[in-house]
């Protein structure tokens, strides 16, 4: 199996990323969970994949930033309410203090560090801001589970850096992030659909119970 960094991989995954997986179903209910009514509000998605997850929002205004170009090129549709931007979540061409709630989804796992990101966020997050941040979770690096992806016969894994919650909360208070909820998700009947359609139903039994995403919500100090 091919590792790859997450540049090199998600543009790869790219043309296919759309399809649902467990992960990223159980991701998002959990997101669903730790933001708020945004309605009125400034969002930002950093390391926003295709984008899709910021249309339909009811923000008021919506940007995603990415590092993979064919991951946005992948999303891209006409919404006057969206701006979509190339960069690296550690240096946003974003101005200070500009966001009421940021996502940072399935993304600081891909990095070696992950206090940069909290600087950065935190940068870019005004007074009393909410960020929502979701990980693969350490119990599942430690079963075996890798961040994976299938491209024709070949199965290519993208890099991934264990961030345990001690280390996620201490670069975050260390900026001025405070942890105010922490949710876990499972893998349970929610995702059983998703290991039959993959032909992996004799796996659901084995993997049941595993914890595979972390979720934080911070809110910004002053």
């Amino acid at each position: 199996m091919t590792v790859l960094s997450a540049q090199k991989g998600y543009g790869l995954w790219a043309a296919s990323y759309a399809d649902e997986t467990a992960i990223s179903f159980l991701e998002a209910e959990l997101t669903a969970d730790l933001t708020p009514p945004l309605g009125g509000l400034r969002l930002l998605d950093a390391g926003c994949g295709t984008g899709r997850r910021l249309h339909g929002t009811g923000a008021r205004s919506a940007v995603g930033v990415d590092i993979s170009p064919e991951m946005l090129a992948a999303g891209a549709e006409p919404d006057p309410a969206v701006t979509t931007l190339v960069a690296d979540v550690r240096a946003l061409p974003l101005p200070d203090r500009a966001f009421d709630v940021i996502w940072n989804r399935l993304v600081i796992g891909h990095l070696p560090d992950c206090a940069p990101v909290y600087a950065e966020l935190a940068r870019v997050a005004d007074a009393d801001a909410r960020l929502v941040v979701t990980d693969f979770h350490p119990q599942a690096h430690a079963a075996g589970h890798r961040r994976t992806f299938r491209l024709g016969e070949k199965v290519h894994e993208i890099e991934h850096y264990v961030h345990d919650l001690d280390r996620h909360r201490a670069a975050a208070k260390a900026v001025g992030w405070r942890l105010v909820d922490m949710h876990e998700a499972a893998i349970g009947p929610a995702a059983r659909p998703f290991y039959e359609k993959a032909g992996r139903g004799a796996l659901y039994a084995e993997h049941e119970g595993l914890p595979v995403v972390l979720a934080l919500a911070f809110e910004r100090e002053g």
